[in-house]
C-alpha cells in the first residue's frame, strides 16, 4: 500500500470518528451527571457570587457553554460595622470585578459589583507552588493578597486554580467545587 493511500486512509478514518464522537457528544454532554467527560482544566468564561444562596459559580468553556462550577462562600460588607444582614437583600448573583489570594490566610476574595463596592465573597483555599519540590513553607511568606491572572476549573477533579501573580509564577491556589450542566 502506498504511503499516500495509507495517509487518506488515516485521515478517512479519524474524519468518521471525529463525526461520531460530535454526533454522540451533544447527548453525552447533556447529562447532568457526566462531569467526568469534560475537558480537564477548562478557562472560566465569567465569575458571579450571590449573597442569597452564599455561592460563587464559574461559568466553564466547555462543550454548549451550560457547564459551571461553584462553591460556597462567605458574603459581606467591608465596612465599618460588622457583617450586615442586607447581605441577603443583596442582587444575586452578582458579577465579580476582582480576584485575589492569600498564601498567609490561605482565603481568595472576590470583590463584588453590588452597592457601595465594598461587598466581598471569600472562601478557603490551598495555596502551593507547582514546582518540582513538594508545597514549600516558604508560602507564608507570600505577599498578600496577590491578584489571581488565570482561573480554571475541572470536572474531573472537581477543583477550580487560580494561578497567582507572584514570584516565579508556578504559585496557585485551589479549591473544591461542584462541577454540573445546567440543563
Amino acid at each position: 500500500m502506498s504511503a499516500r493511500r495509507m495517509l487518506t486512509g488515516t485521515f478517512l478514518g479519524l474524519g468518521a470518528l471525529l463525526m461520531t464522537t460530535s454526533v454522540l457528544a451533544p447527548a453525552a454532554g447533556a447529562q447532568a451527571a457526566a462531569p467526568e467527560r469534560a475537558a480537564a482544566p477548562v478557562p472560566v468564561t465569567a465569575l458571579n457570587c450571590d449573597g442569597n444562596t452564599y455561592k460563587c459559580t464559574a461559568n466553564l468553556q466547555y462543550g454548549d457553554g451550560r457547564w459551571v462550577a461553584d462553591w460556597a462562600v462567605n458574603v459581606y460588607h467591608q465596612g465599618v460595622a460588622s457583617q450586615s444582614s442586607s447581605v441577603r437583600s443583596a442582587a444575586a448573583p452578582v458579577p465579580v470585578t476582582g480576584l485575589s489570594c492569600d498564601g498567609n490566610t490561605y482565603k481568595c476574595t472576590a470583590k463584588l459589583q453590588y452597592g457601595d463596592g465594598r461587598w466581598v465573597a471569600d472562601w478557603a483555599v490551598n495555596v502551593y507552588h507547582q514546582g518540582v519540590a513538594s508545597q514549600s513553607s516558604s508560602v507564608r511568606s507570600a505577599a498578600a493578597p496577590v491578584p489571581v491572572t488565570g482561573l480554571t476549573c475541572d470536572g474531573n477533579t472537581y477543583k477550580c486554580t487560580a494561578n497567582l501573580q507572584y514570584g516565579d509564577g508556578k504559585w496557585v491556589a485551589d479549591w473544591k467545587v461542584n462541577v454540573y450542566h445546567q440543563g
